[in-house]
Protein backbone atom coordinates (compact mmCIF):
# COMPACT_ATOMS: atom_id res chain seq x y z
CA UNK A 1 0.00 0.00 0.00
CA UNK A 2 2.89 2.45 1.08
CA UNK A 3 4.60 1.11 -2.28
CA UNK A 4 1.42 2.65 -3.99
CA UNK A 5 0.83 5.81 -2.13
CA UNK A 6 4.36 7.00 -1.38
CA UNK A 7 5.68 7.68 -5.09
CA UNK A 8 2.45 9.21 -5.59
CA UNK A 9 2.34 12.04 -2.88
CA UNK A 10 5.72 12.41 -4.02
CA UNK A 11 4.75 12.58 -7.61
CA UNK A 12 1.52 15.07 -6.63
CA UNK A 13 1.39 16.16 -3.13
CA UNK A 14 -2.09 17.40 -3.79
CA UNK A 15 -3.20 13.78 -4.42
CA UNK A 16 -1.69 11.72 -1.99
CA UNK A 17 -3.27 14.15 0.12
CA UNK A 18 -6.37 13.53 -1.54
CA UNK A 19 -5.57 10.09 -0.74
CA UNK A 20 -4.86 9.86 2.73
CA UNK A 21 -7.92 12.45 3.24
CA UNK A 22 -10.06 9.13 1.65
CA UNK A 23 -7.99 6.56 3.67
CA UNK A 24 -8.92 8.24 6.89
CA UNK A 25 -12.62 8.59 5.81
CA UNK A 26 -12.59 5.01 4.32
CA UNK A 27 -11.56 4.23 8.11
CA UNK A 28 -13.65 5.68 10.25
CA UNK A 29 -16.97 4.42 7.93
CA UNK A 30 -15.52 0.99 8.12
CA UNK A 31 -14.73 1.20 11.84
CA UNK A 32 -18.41 2.35 12.07
CA UNK A 33 -19.61 -0.29 10.29
CA UNK A 34 -18.02 -3.41 12.25
CA UNK A 35 -18.68 -1.20 15.85
CA UNK A 36 -22.31 -1.33 15.06
CA UNK A 37 -22.39 -5.51 14.32
CA UNK A 38 -20.21 -5.70 17.16
CA UNK A 39 -22.28 -4.18 19.36
CA UNK A 40 -25.40 -6.05 18.23
CA UNK A 41 -23.48 -9.40 18.90
CA UNK A 42 -22.06 -8.11 22.10
CA UNK A 43 -25.47 -6.97 23.46
CA UNK A 44 -27.12 -10.29 22.78
CA UNK A 45 -24.02 -12.36 23.58
CA UNK A 46 -24.53 -10.48 27.23
CA UNK A 47 -28.21 -11.31 27.23
CA UNK A 48 -27.64 -14.81 26.96
CA UNK A 49 -24.31 -15.20 29.24
CA UNK A 50 -23.46 -14.01 32.45
CA UNK A 51 -19.76 -12.18 32.96
CA UNK A 52 -18.38 -15.34 34.19
CA UNK A 53 -18.69 -17.37 31.29
CA UNK A 54 -17.88 -14.68 29.10
CA UNK A 55 -14.63 -13.96 30.55
CA UNK A 56 -14.01 -17.37 30.32
CA UNK A 57 -14.67 -17.42 26.85
CA UNK A 58 -12.05 -14.53 26.64
CA UNK A 59 -9.81 -16.52 28.55
CA UNK A 60 -9.65 -19.36 25.67
CA UNK A 61 -9.94 -16.81 22.87
CA UNK A 62 -6.74 -15.28 24.04
CA UNK A 63 -4.94 -18.30 24.98
CA UNK A 64 -5.96 -19.98 21.36
CA UNK A 65 -4.49 -16.78 19.54
CA UNK A 66 -1.70 -16.48 21.83
CA UNK A 67 -0.71 -20.00 20.94
CA UNK A 68 -1.06 -19.41 17.13
CA UNK A 69 1.21 -16.54 17.34
CA UNK A 70 3.77 -18.64 19.09
CA UNK A 71 3.65 -21.23 17.22
CA UNK A 72 3.85 -18.66 13.92
CA UNK A 73 0.51 -19.19 12.44
CA UNK A 74 -1.79 -15.93 13.02
CA UNK A 75 -4.83 -16.31 11.84
CA UNK A 76 -5.72 -13.93 8.49
CA UNK A 77 -7.35 -13.28 5.38
CA UNK A 78 -4.67 -14.28 2.52
CA UNK A 79 -5.72 -11.20 0.11
CA UNK A 80 -4.55 -7.92 0.32
CA UNK A 81 -6.70 -5.06 -1.65
CA UNK A 82 -7.11 -5.15 -5.38
CA UNK A 83 -3.91 -3.31 -6.96
CA UNK A 84 -6.11 -3.20 -10.12
CA UNK A 85 -7.86 0.04 -8.49
CA UNK A 86 -4.55 1.99 -8.40
CA UNK A 87 -5.18 3.07 -12.51
CA UNK A 88 -9.46 3.12 -12.31
CA UNK A 89 -9.98 5.43 -9.45
CA UNK A 90 -9.07 9.03 -8.51
CA UNK A 91 -6.89 9.38 -5.67
CA UNK A 92 -9.73 10.95 -2.92
CA UNK A 93 -12.01 7.91 -3.98
CA UNK A 94 -9.10 5.28 -4.08
CA UNK A 95 -7.97 6.58 -0.56
CA UNK A 96 -11.89 6.09 0.60
CA UNK A 97 -11.99 2.69 -0.41
CA UNK A 98 -8.82 1.51 0.23
CA UNK A 99 -9.36 3.29 3.87
CA UNK A 100 -12.67 1.19 4.03
CA UNK A 101 -10.85 -1.99 3.20
CA UNK A 102 -7.95 -1.84 5.15
CA UNK A 103 -10.36 -0.25 8.62
CA UNK A 104 -12.37 -3.32 8.22
CA UNK A 105 -9.44 -4.75 9.77
CA UNK A 106 -11.15 -8.38 9.36
CA UNK A 107 -10.00 -8.72 5.44
CA UNK A 108 -6.43 -8.04 5.63
CA UNK A 109 -3.35 -9.70 6.54
CA UNK A 110 -2.20 -9.84 9.99
CA UNK A 111 1.06 -10.27 11.40
CA UNK A 112 0.02 -10.65 15.14
CA UNK A 113 -3.68 -12.00 16.71
CA UNK A 114 -4.10 -9.21 18.96
CA UNK A 115 -6.70 -7.35 16.72
CA UNK A 116 -8.74 -10.28 17.17
CA UNK A 117 -8.24 -10.78 20.79
CA UNK A 118 -9.46 -6.73 20.92
CA UNK A 119 -12.54 -7.53 19.10
CA UNK A 120 -13.68 -10.59 21.52
CA UNK A 121 -12.92 -8.15 24.14
CA UNK A 122 -15.24 -5.90 23.10
CA UNK A 123 -18.03 -8.47 22.44
CA UNK A 124 -17.76 -10.34 25.29
CA UNK A 125 -16.57 -7.86 27.79
CA UNK A 126 -17.88 -4.30 26.89
CA UNK A 127 -19.77 -3.65 23.61
CA UNK A 128 -20.54 0.11 24.26
CA UNK A 129 -16.63 0.47 23.17
CA UNK A 130 -16.91 -1.05 20.07
CA UNK A 131 -16.94 2.54 18.03
CA UNK A 132 -13.98 3.76 19.97
CA UNK A 133 -12.30 0.63 19.88
CA UNK A 134 -12.96 -0.09 15.95
CA UNK A 135 -12.39 3.79 14.37
CA UNK A 136 -9.46 3.78 16.69
CA UNK A 137 -7.93 0.35 15.34
CA UNK A 138 -9.04 1.21 11.79
CA UNK A 139 -7.08 5.01 12.03
CA UNK A 140 -3.93 3.82 13.63
CA UNK A 141 -3.64 0.78 11.11
CA UNK A 142 -3.94 3.47 8.14
CA UNK A 143 -2.17 6.07 10.01
CA UNK A 144 0.94 3.40 9.76
CA UNK A 145 0.05 3.34 5.81
CA UNK A 146 0.24 7.45 5.84
CA UNK A 147 3.50 7.32 7.83
CA UNK A 148 4.88 4.49 5.65
CA UNK A 149 3.54 6.39 2.67
CA UNK A 150 5.50 9.63 3.63
CA UNK A 151 8.89 8.00 4.16
CA UNK A 152 8.52 5.42 1.21
CA UNK A 153 12.03 4.01 0.49
CA UNK A 154 12.46 1.31 -2.63
CA UNK A 155 13.74 -1.42 0.35
CA UNK A 156 10.28 -0.90 1.29
CA UNK A 157 9.48 -3.18 -0.98
CA UNK A 158 11.64 -6.38 -0.43
CA UNK A 159 9.03 -8.17 1.33
CA UNK A 160 10.04 -11.41 2.61
CA UNK A 161 13.63 -10.86 3.23
CA UNK A 162 15.36 -12.19 5.95
CA UNK A 163 14.98 -8.93 8.28
CA UNK A 164 11.21 -9.06 7.68
CA UNK A 165 10.79 -12.89 8.53
CA UNK A 166 12.94 -12.36 11.76
CA UNK A 167 11.17 -9.17 12.99
CA UNK A 168 7.65 -11.12 12.24
CA UNK A 169 9.21 -13.53 14.35
CA UNK A 170 9.64 -11.39 17.65
CA UNK A 171 7.01 -9.52 17.41
CA UNK A 172 4.43 -12.58 16.97
CA UNK A 173 6.67 -14.31 20.17
CA UNK A 174 5.94 -11.27 22.08
CA UNK A 175 2.16 -10.75 21.07
CA UNK A 176 1.39 -14.67 21.95
CA UNK A 177 3.60 -14.38 25.02
CA UNK A 178 1.37 -11.04 25.86
CA UNK A 179 -1.89 -13.42 24.66
CA UNK A 180 -1.25 -15.99 27.21
CA UNK A 181 -0.27 -14.07 30.15
CA UNK A 182 -3.56 -12.24 29.08
CA UNK A 183 -5.32 -15.55 29.14
CA UNK A 184 -3.94 -16.47 32.11
CA UNK A 185 -5.14 -13.22 34.17
CA UNK A 186 -8.50 -13.29 32.61
CA UNK A 187 -9.59 -16.82 33.83
CA UNK A 188 -7.99 -15.90 36.91
CA UNK A 189 -10.41 -12.98 37.34
CA UNK A 190 -13.29 -15.26 36.24
CA UNK A 191 -13.03 -17.09 38.90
Amino acid sequence: MAGVSGPMMRRSPADGARFLSGLVLGAVLSGLLVAMLLYVVGRGTAELLPETPRMLALAAVALGFGAADLAGRTPHVWRQVPQVLVHRLAPGFRGVVWGFDLGLLVTTQKAVSLVWVAIAAVVLLDPLLAAPVMIGMALLSNLGVALWSARFTPAMTEMGTRRERLWLRSIRALSGSVLVVLAAVTAAQAI
